[in-house]
């Protein structure tokens, strides 16, 4: 049976001629034209004689012209790459809806950092990433794996974007958006019985669908593999089928359908789930807790996995998303591209260049010669052809013979110096500027160099928020997953950095642990809805080197940054255990550095007590001018220009002084003078006796 028909009609069953047919579709809709395009992005990338094609390789030869290489791609895209590898995605839940809260959003981050740590997300991501700015597209693929865990553990994976198709029609970035994602590969029957169960290893095997390992028999590119089309013997071996050798062509495909649905619906926040995606205890506990059961229209993953004939699965998916998430380097409206595409012309402008210019300076070694015929004696026209370019050279001729006389060599053509500069320039405007991979003489600042590096990552701005993009769209998925799958009791080793001593510390996450006294559970991360905080975070030891060179740089300015807080920074091995013995050892303090503590506490509270000395002072005086201002009026004026006169500010309203009938009204002396009959009785019984009064008034 070969694959090489593009339609079925009589063979196989229902659900594979659909599936066969739609991926035909898919594949002749752009799929054959993006994957050699795909192929030439990584040989050009790749390098190594690769950005050469077989065919300009087979001319050059032929004319026996160099075909030289000068890869300026490779460390530009290293560059953008490097970028990525060095900053790594940190994931945190902020409470939007339902029963959510903040308590719950900070053990979901924490769990979701857990999955991600176990998935090793950030090698998984380099990957997507590369094959994002390389060949245009890169794919996660996010599920949930039973292999190690009877719970199920969160997997992410890569896939490769020539393995991928995803719909032809569609124009979002969003996944949820498209009506169908193709993942195409050659599977043996022992991955097929992995991947899918026994049963369908057996069907598999049943419909004699087995072809050779690499797409040439249905059009399409050499896929990627650890061998070259170039190895041919295993040709006997696949006919044969020998053990390992024997692959079928999987087509599994994923696709949205709109239809009625049991449900679990939560009156009170108004959640909505799909009943056939949760556990039956998860169902019976929502019943418990006030859920309803309805029937709504919902739409739904379909999963199909099929080869040529025969269907090895067809049910719906247990997941509300296509596993798969995209990342696309530069994305318009369902167009795809990447760093290299532009690159190409450049690089290989460069690669003639530069050929050509060595063309022409080896030809200049040995032009030619001309020679009169018979003239030689001491060699043969042969030889010089041979020996002629070489180094002490002797050539005999004849008497009365025209001397051999060498061929002027031709010039290098004008421009082609000009042709390799504005190549090399162009490369790195379409790609990564030399800025931003440092390389500036060693007259450059290190301040400047930074500078520029900030300022050229602007050129890729556009990959790295599409990248964002992806994250958010990742992130999303993997709580989607926490919140489905990780319903039963778990417990999470947790490893966080002490703050005061720098050290690990391990402590146990419980969630969704049942507690009797309430009837309900603790830390249940399967309620409430939450909003994704994606945000971008240096790798650990950059981001320590960072924190280091700026804390010494704060010393050498005059900040006084204690040593425990530069060496918590820094990357000595066994950090802790010199912290912990600078904290357990610390030298006893200079008695003289208490008492000078003691003696500037002392002067400081001794300027204290003056300070309020002067004021009591001053207080007792204004009150005393008060009372002569008040017992004579008129000396207001007199008391005011003195005061004026002696700089006095007024803090109030002017004049500083209150003048008659502004401030306090005047007392009424007393007329009568005779010492016999006083004014009052209370003045003359104190007549004569030395009392408090005010200083400033006269009897």
């Amino acid at each position: 049976m070969t694959m090489t028909s593009t339609t079925l009609t009589s063979i196989g069953d229902e659900a594979a001629r659909e599936n066969w047919d739609r991926y035909q579709y898919a594949k002749d809709r752009g799929h054959l034209d993006y994957l050699p395009h795909a192929a030439r992005c990584e040989d050009m990338y790749m390098g190594g004689g690769r950005q050469w094609t077989p065919e300009a390789r087979a001319q050059l030869a032929q004319e026996r012209r160099p075909c030289y290489e000068f890869n300026e791609i490779k460390p530009s895209i290293n560059a953008a790459i490097g970028y990525q590898i060095h900053n790594r995605m940190d994931i945190a839940f902020k409470p939007r809806g339902g029963d959510a809260d903040l308590n719950r959003a900070t053990i979901l981050s924490k769990v979701a950092m857990q999955v991600v740590d176990m998935c090793n997300l950030h090698w998984h991501e380099t990957q997507v990433f590369s094959d994002g700015v390389i060949q245009q597209r890169g794919y996660f693929d996010v599920r949930v794996s039973f292999d190690n865990n009877i719970q199920g553990d969160i997997v992410v994976s890569d896939l490769d974007p020539m393995d991928v198709i995803p719909d032809p029609d569609a124009k979002s970035y969003d996944p949820d958006k498209w009506g169908d994602v193709l993942i195409t590969r050659w599977l043996t029957l022992d991955e097929i019985a992995q991947l899918y169960g026994p049963k369908a290893s057996k069907t598999a095997k049943e419909s004699n669908d087995a072809g050779r390992d690499f797409g040439d028999m249905d059009d399409e590119h050499e896929r990627s593999k650890f061998a070259s089309r170039d190895s041919m013997g295993h040709f006997d071996a696949c006919l044969k089928k020998e053990d390992g050798l024997e692959r079928y062509r999987i087509i599994d495909r994923q696709r949205f359908v709109y239809e009625p649905t049991r449900c679990i619906v939560w009156p009170a926040t108004g959640d909505v789930r799909a009943e056939p995606d949760m556990a039956q205890d998860s169902i019976a506990d929502a019943l418990a807790q006030g859920a309803v059961r309805a029937k709504r229209m919902r739409r739904r993953v379909k999963w199909t996995v099929t080869t040529l004939t025969a269907t090895l699965f067809d049910g719906y998916s247990p997941y509300e998303h296509f596993t798969v998430v995209p990342y696309f380097a530069y994305f318009r409206r369902g167009k795809t591209g990447g760093m290299v595409d532009d690159a190409m012309g450049p690089q290989e402008a460069l690669n003639k260049a530069v050929s050509q210019y060595v063309h022409v300076v080896n030809t200049a070694a040995n032009s030619g010669w001309i020679v009169e015929e018979g003239s030689l004696t001491n060699m043969t026209m042969d030889e010089l052809e041979r020996i002629g370019a070489r180094t002490g050279l002797v050539v005999e001729y004849k008497k009365g013979s025209a001397a051999p006389r060498k061929i002027e060599p031709n010039q290098v053509p004008t421009g082609v110096d000009r042709i390799i500069d504005r190549a090399d320039k162009a490369l790195k405007d379409v790609t990564v500027p030399e800025a931003m991979r440092g390389q500036q003489g060693p007259e450059t600042s290190g301040v400047a160099i930074q500078a520029k590096q900030f300022a050229s990552q602007q050129q890729l701005a556009v990959p790295l928020d599409n990248l964002a993009y992806t994250r958010r769209l990742l992130a999303k998925r993997i709580l989607k997953l926490i919140q489905t799958y990780y319903d039963s009791h778990r417990i999470f080793r947790i490893t966080e950095t002490d703050p005061l001593t720098g050290k690990q510390v391990e402590s146990a996450l419980e969630i969704n642990k049942f507690d009797p006294a309430s009837g309900g559970y603790l830390n249940d991360v399967t309620i409430g809805t939450y909003d994704v905080v994606v945000t971008e975070q240096p790798m650990q030891v950059t981001f320590q080197n960072s924190q280091f060179q700026q804390a010494l740089e704060m010393r050498k300015a005059g900040i006084s940054i204690p040593d425990q807080q530069v060496i918590r920074y820094s990357n000595l091995a066994d950090k802790h255990d010199i912290l912990a013995s600078m904290q357990s050892n610390q030298p006893q303090q200079d008695p003289t550095v208490e008492a000078r503590v003691r003696l500037l506490d002392a002067q400081a509270r001794k300027a204290d007590v003056q300070a309020t000395d002067v004021q009591v002072k001053s207080q007792y005086s204004a009150i005393q001018t008060a009372q002569v201002i008040a017992q004579t009026p008129q000396t207001a004026v007199l008391a005011d220009g003195l005061l004026r006169s002696a700089g006095a500010v007024d803090h109030d309203a002017a004049p500083i002084v209150p003048q008659p009938g502004q401030g306090t009204p005047a007392v009424e002396l007393p007329h009568n003078t005779d010492p016999l009959t006083p004014a009052s009785p209370a003045r003359g019984v104190n007549e004569g006796i030395e009392t408090l009064a005010a200083d400033g008034l006269q009897s």
